[in-house]
């Protein structure tokens, strides 16, 4: 078991030495880090407490059904960057440690544009609470 252990490490170590010595994969993950925790603190910032109910929909396989939730369920949505952040740095480690560079910087491209589209939307989810 100690054993296992220590290759684990050691895959680790070598995975971090590989990442901290290509430059523009560093800047793009810390670029992607940078935009999660940009987000989370301007949505958190952004929600404010309030009667209004926000709908959220929920389907069973067919048709789609809209409740009404409390406020709180807006939080969710500063949890959403750094759990995408986290997923995108992660799996762009793992395919630069294989050998696959470019399509790591392709993953971490596609973080950034995700988290820029989720900013855009959650922005106007939660504008649609203010507006009432």
């Amino acid at each position: 078991m100690k054993g296992n252990m220590t290759i684990d490490r050691e895959l680790i170590k070598q995975a971090v030495k590989q990442v901290l010595s290509d430059r523009p994969f560093l800047l793009l993950s810390i670029l992607v880090a940078g935009i999660a925790f940009i987000y989370s603190i301007t949505i958190a910032l952004n929600i404010h407490p309030s009667d209004v109910t926000v709908y959220s929909r929920y389907t069973a396989f067919g048709e789609a059904h809209f409740y009404k939730n409390h406020w709180q369920y807006l939080l969710n949505f500063v949890a959403f960057a750094p759990i995408v952040a986290f997923a995108h740095i992660a799996l762009m480690v793992k395919l630069h440690s294989i050998e696959r560079r470019q399509t790591a910087l392709l993953v971490g491209w596609l973080g950034v544009i995700t988290l820029i589209i989720a900013f855009v939307y959650t922005m106007a989810v939660i504008g649609l609470g203010q507006a009432a």
